[in-house]
């Protein structure tokens, strides 16, 4: 049973259920015929016996001439009458082929009750009694009839039953298969597509009705479960990709490093500046892999603390102040423009990042004695924080380009800014994980405007 099929187990389950209701159903119907059939026939038996007891009250004079011919008048067979008198004990006077089989016993016809009719049942009959009194004698008179109408109705419904019970069941099974056939074929098409869909390809879907039925309930999660392992895969594929590309320069450069210094003895100064280059990859390296490992995290990841009422102005005026001693090596005047109190649900730390980040950037290629302002303000239903710098801009085209990871423009692509390439991939992906929006706006050689746009608290 454990190895069937789902629908193998239902249509086994349907086939037991229905024979269950169906013999219920069976015995319930025998049973209520039998009931009835018995009521009616004790129905029958009191109208006979009040009838009888009413001529032979009327005509007690002519009482041992009086024949008993109700089963004629009543056209009702077979009908037993016999009439019997108290003296010492009750003895017969009349009766029509009553049955000597029906035993009755002189205590339990003393205790009958006057004028009330009894009814006993006994193995093949049924027999009606009533005590009445004629002359201060006591009387019983009994009218009986056997089982054989209610047999034969009974026999009748169970060969009925025997008929028309095979053949409902029959067709119930094959309703109960069909309903079963229906309610599986979306399943089974689901999971045929679902055999189509494979890692080397997660951009496949599977189709949707729009029934909002179950099986279409089921479907819509399963994309949505699809697209969450597409978003996942491609992030493992691209930081794969991105890793292998970005860490195999600087893995050269130790190996050669490495190499050369293993070719002949060094004096301790060489061994020195080999090491120091060694060690300066390594920082790219680890700064790379800690970069990428951030760009790969989902947001809820990213956000694994709850949220809290941040300042604007409190984050800026921190990275402002972090910024100052960077600011002052590159010969770089730095302005806080703080107009009013701001406040976002967000998280602080990685907000401070990513303004540093465009500070850092500012500051890095702005000219020298230039001015990076940075500024909070309220635009309308918006809360901006602006970094503004007078350097040496970003042209249209790398503009489109300036978030995508590993991205450098020509004038940076030195390395000599200590960059990974992933710092506007880092800003972008915090911005928007606190929901908001980052601009840019950038001339050659004018300089460049960065906006956080964030929405006011509900």
């Amino acid at each position: 049973m454990t190895n069937l099929s789902i629908k193998r187990k239902l249509l086994i389950y349907n086939i037991f259920i229905q024979v269950l209701i169906l013999m219920l159903f069976s015995f319930s119907i025998y049973k209520t015929l039998e009931v009835s059939s018995k009521d009616k026939l004790e129905a029958t038996l009191k109208v006979i016996l009040l009838d009888i007891a009413d001529d032979i009250i009327e005509h007690k004079k002519e009482l041992t001439t009086r024949e008993f011919d109700e089963e004629k008048e009543y056209k009702f067979e077979p009908l037993y009458i016999r009439l019997l008198k108290e003296e010492n004990r009750y003895k017969e006077i009349k009766n029509t082929n009553f049955p000597n089989d029906i035993k009755t016993e002189d205590n339990y016809l003393k205790a009958l009750t006057l004028n009330y009719i009894d009814f006993e049942y006994q193995e093949h009959y049924i027999i009606s009694r009533l005590k009445i009194q004629m002359d201060k004698k006591n009387y019983v008179l009994e009218v009986a009839t056997n089982f054989s109408t209610i047999n034969s109705t009974l026999e009748n419904l169970i060969y009925i039953l025997l008929f028309i019970v095979p053949v409902i069941l029959v067709l119930s099974i094959i309703g109960g298969y069909f309903l079963i056939y229906k309610s599986f074929l979306p399943i089974e098409k689901l999971l045929q597509n679902l055999k189509n869909i494979n890692a080397s390809d997660l951009s496949k879907r599977l189709e949707s009705k729009n029934k909002n039925d179950e099986i279409d309930l089921l479907s819509q999660e399963i994309n949505n479960l699809l697209q969450r392992l597409e978003i996942s895969f491609d992030k493992v594929s691209q930081f794969s990709s991105d890793a292998s590309h970005e860490l195999k320069t600087p893995l050269t450069i130790i190996r050669g490093e490495i190499e050369i210094a293993l070719r002949k003895d060094r004096s301790s100064n060489e061994y020195k500046d080999t090491l120091t280059n060694c060690l300066d990859e390594l920082i790219t390296i680890q700064q790379t892999i800690d970069d990428l490992l951030f760009l790969a995290k989902n947001e809820h990841e990213v956000l694994e603390q709850n949220e809290e009422e941040i300042y604007l102005d409190e984050v800026s005026l921190e990275a402002y102040k972090e910024m100052q001693t960077f600011a002052k090596l590159k010969n770089i005047k730095l302005e806080c423009q703080i107009k009013e109190p701001l406040q976002i649900k967000g998280h602080h730390k990685l907000l401070k990042i990513a303004i540093k980040n465009i500070l850092k950037n500012a500051i890095t290629f702005s000219h020298e004695n230039s001015t990076v302002t940075i500024s909070n303000y309220q635009d309308k239903d918006n809360q901006v924080i602006c970094i503004e710098d007078k350097g040496i801009g970003i042209s249209k085209e790398d503009q489109e380009k300036i978030f995508d990871k590993f991205y450098r423009t020509d004038k940076s692509r030195n390395k000599e800014s200590g960059g990974t390439g992933l710092g506007m991939s880092i800003v972008e992906k915090i911005v928007k994980t606190h929901k908001g929006e980052i601009k840019l706006q950038s001339e050659e050689n004018l300089g460049t405007k960065v906006y956080f746009i964030f929405k006011f608290l509900n």
